[in-house]
């Protein structure tokens, strides 16, 4: 029996790990245009979504925000860098004052959009990956909520 267990320990561990890593290789599979062209639709909506819309307001520049997001996508995907930009998405958060329930807002949104424009399992590893990034900001932004 020890075995048994053992053995689909061992075999759900390593599914686990395989699915953690497939992420990392979108940015060959989808490539940076693809990438590029998903992150500027989904800032589309941003700009006349409802409650997430506000904090967006201040953009002068969408082109460029796009661009900086959409290359902050593609490295975290696995690519190569090909822009000096240096990110820190915590802080950027922070000094937005987002609410940390809006970060469902922000999934439910970016989820939809994922799975309107990848086939399905593409969608689910880009989203698997933007739901832990989103779990490591809500976090962060609850303990600086608390201070």
């Amino acid at each position: 029996m020890f075995w048994v267990l053992w053995e689909k320990l061992v075999k759900d561990q390593t599914e686990d790990l395989d699915q953690s890593r497939a992420y990392r290789q979108l940015h060959e599979t989808l490539g940076k245009d693809k990438i590029q062209a998903v992150v500027a639709g989904f800032y589309d909506l941003i700009k006349g979504h409802p409650t997430l819309g506000p904090y967006f307001s201040e953009v002068k520049d969408w082109d460029e925000l796009k661009a900086r997001i959409g290359h902050f996508w593609w490295i975290d995907l696995g690519g190569e860098r090909y822009r000096e930009d240096i990110y820190n998405p915590h802080a950027v958060h922070r000094y937005l004052n987002i609410p940390p329930d809006l970060i469902d807002d922000w999934l439910v949104l970016f989820s939809g959009h994922l799975y309107e424009h990848l086939p399905k399992d593409h969608a689910d590893s880009w989203l698997a990956r933007a739901t832990k990034m989103a779990e490591w900001i809500r976090t962060d932004l609850q303990q600086h909520q608390e201070k």
